[in-house]
């Protein structure tokens, strides 16, 4: 059994193959599971009912990919008005709200009206992270996010997602052993599908 708190920076790493995206998609109601259960505040899942884990995936729930996941005919704007509008909100001022403290909390305000194809990286990433703290979730879940990324968008994308863990849960799945010793507060270590080392950093 895996505890979560309810904010801080949980790592999950390992090597190559050993299950990590597996245990992210499956906590986040992405991939199905066949037993066990999971819980989100008293909240019981066993096996996959996908009514149950889309709304909570809706409503508690925000990702930050390795490939960012953004829609390329799309502005910087869009796309996040676009993700909040899928979890229901459409209240122009309210969306207003939400989308400028989002792109003003990772630097990007300044570039709302862009196409996303005319970004860098690591500015494309930062527009996935304040999609995913626009939503105001509960949890923030983030795969490799700086998989893509030099050393200094690595760095800066890196702040930023511990900067968010000081508020929320965020857990993050990456094999980049130094990011991980350097940032989380917490290391869960997988080996072929298990948990072989689960303590704070």
């Amino acid at each position: 059994s895996i505890d979560f708190p309810e904010k801080g920076l949980v790592a999950i790493t390992g090597p190559s193959g050993c299950g990590k995206t597996t245990l992210l998609n499956v906590i986040a109601g992405l991939d199905n599971f066949h037993s066990g259960e999971i819980v989100y505040e008293e909240k019981s899942v066993q096996k996959y009912k996908s009514s149950i884990i889309d709304q909570i995936r809706n409503e508690k729930i925000g990702f930050i990919f390795q490939n960012y996941n953004l829609l390329p005919d799309q502005t910087v704007y869009d796309n996040i008005k676009t993700s909040l509008n899928i979890a229901g909100l459409y209240d122009k001022e309210e969306l207003d709200k939400r989308i400028h403290y989002a792109l003003e909390k990772v630097g990007m305000f300044n570039y709302r009206k862009r196409n996303v194809l005319a970004l860098s990286g690591g500015q494309q990433q930062r527009v996935g992270i304040a999609r995913a703290v626009a939503k105001n979730p509960d949890v923030i879940f983030a795969d490799e996010p700086t998989g893509n990324l030099d050393s200094n968008n690595t760095f800066e994308v890196m702040r930023l997602i511990k900067n968010i863990s000081k508020d929320k849960l965020v857990i993050i799945v990456t094999h980049e052993r130094d990011l991980v010793d350097f940032y989380a507060d917490r290391i869960i270590e997988l080996k072929d599908g298990q948990v072989i080392n689960d303590y704070q950093n």
